[in-house]
């Protein structure tokens, strides 16, 4: 199985190449600079791991939440190489990479089914992109859904919860101190990063989770939300 994978949606840009069961994979934080570093990453693993375009399986990338402008260019190379080369897309949440790269990253402290993995990402305009995760053998499942909304809302979270990513920077810093060195490493700075979309995409390709490039979209949960309300305004 050979995946490749894509990430664009915040200020971290990440390529990353899922090569029958190892992970190749480069990541830099620079904003404002993914249209410059994206492909030539892409290049220097495929070239690492001697794999051609027309040998992968399939392209995953991070369909969001995130900025407009990074989801944009994730959605894009990743749709234009797969139609390329005729394969399918794995759209992966930036939320659940965020989630399963800290709970990797604790080497199994975490593996309480009782814990829940609260990833934020600032979303600007004094919003937050969030979501609740738990656990299952090592792999995190969403529950309920991926939420956009006021940074007071995540306040109400202070008992069994792991909190990080910007949104939590930005607005509740506070709540993010840990008693544990291990967990306080973890989720220091954490950004959705391809490699993890990589790993939680060969999970999905096994399960059969891909769909055909010409449908791949980002996830703007802004846009949802400003749909709901122009709804709920409709009169009767």
């Amino acid at each position: 199985m050979k995946i490749l994978a894509i990430e664009t949606a915040t200020e971290a840009c990440s390529a990353a190449l899922y090569n029958d069961g190892e992970i190749i994979t480069r990541y830099e934080l620079a904003p404002r600079k993914h249209t410059q570093l994206i492909l030539p990453m892409m290049d220097e693993i495929l070239d690492e791991a001697g794999v051609t375009r027309s040998s992968l399986d399939a392209i995953a990338f991070g369909r969001g939440p995130g900025a407009f402008t990074g989801l944009r260019i994730a959605v894009g190379i990743a749709q234009g190489l797969a139609l390329a080369i005729d394969k399918p897309v794995i759209p992966i949440s930036t939320l659940g990479a965020m989630a399963q790269q800290v709970l990797d990253k604790t080497s199994g402290l975490l593996a309480s089914d009782e814990i829940t993995f609260i990833p934020a990402i600032d979303a600007r305009m004094g919003e937050v992109y969030w979501a609740q995760y738990k656990q299952i053998a090592g792999v995190v499942c969403l529950e309920g859904k991926e939420q956009l909304s006021k940074p007071e809302v995540m306040a109400e979270f202070n008992n069994k919860e792991i909190r990080f990513g910007s949104g939590w920077n930005a607005y509740h810093p506070e709540l993010m101190k840990y008693d544990s060195t291990e967990i306080s490493n973890a989720t220091k700075d954490v950004f959705p990063n391809a490699y993890y979309i990589a790993k939680l995409a060969a999970s999905a390709f096994v399960r059969g989770e891909m769909i055909d490039a010409a449908y791949a979209e980002p996830v703007y949960l802004r846009n949802d939300v400003a749909k709901k309300k122009a709804e709920q305004s409709k009169p009767i």
